[in-house]
């Protein structure tokens, strides 16, 4: 309970300081937002007792924008790869966190898309809005719509890729470990060690169609995740 605790006072200090430096975010090109995701989510974890060994970091180049593609185990993903990847990253987030009163605001000014999963036209135009903002940072998202229940990868939903249709850099990454500190429908952080591996980005295909890339980004995380967990 008392890390639950230290956690949200964590995640409110730095809500609070990006509303202070918002200005100095839009001087800085939008930059400085991804800074404070890194730094906040670095603090939480270590506040956890959370290591982290990320393997590939060499197949990721710093100034370019992706589209980060992972496996979904649990809350602690996001946190997991804002804190390891050197990258001016924002998040694909659920319309529901938009609510929360000054959090959803500093997610807003700090270019965090909403996604309505059970709304198609609104999620189409939130992936719209997002690819415009790929000019200066990259966007992570979740193809499996949800966290699993098993650690097992669940099947990629292919509309989550409208993303990447216009040639952009995916950048495959496999969280593994995650499930275990963090159990679906529990708030409270266990200390373990996670293994993140960063795959060397693709983009997809000339005549490659969503289906087929989402079934080769599956084929790809899954194989590494299940070979690890045997």
């Amino acid at each position: 309970m008392l890390r639950f605790v230290v956690i949200v006072f964590v995640v409110g200090f730095y809500v609070l300081l990006s509303l202070l430096l918002f200005p100095f975010h839009l001087l800085s090109r939008r930059k400085l937002g991804g800074k404070i995701f890194k730094n906040c989510s670095s603090v939480c974890l270590k506040t956890c007792g959370v290591r982290c060994t990320t393997e590939g970091l060499e197949n990721i180049t710093p100034d370019e924008t992706y589209v980060v593609v992972a496996n979904h185990q649990s809350i602690a993903d996001i946190p997991i790869i804002g804190a390891n990847l050197p990258i001016n990253m924002r998040v694909l987030a659920k319309k529901e966190l938009f609510a929360i009163p000054v959090f959803g605001q500093a997610m807003w000014l700090y270019d965090f898309v909403a996604i309505d999963r059970k709304n198609r036209r609104s999620a189409v135009k939130s992936l719209e809005i997002a690819e415009k903002k790929m000019r200066y940072c990259s966007y992570l998202l979740f193809p499996e719509g949800t966290r699993s229940r098993d650690g097992h990868v669940g099947k990629f939903k292919s509309g989550a890729l409208t993303l990447t249709e216009h040639g952009c850099k995916i950048l495959p990454v496999a969280i593994i470990g995650a499930d275990k500190i963090l159990k679906a429908g529990e708030f409270y952080i266990q200390s373990g060690h996670i293994h993140v591996k960063v795959f060397p980005s693709t983009t997809i295909g000339e005549n490659e169609t969503r289906q087929e890339l989402a079934e080769r980004l599956h084929e790809l995380i899954s194989s590494y995740v299940e070979s690890a967990n045997s």
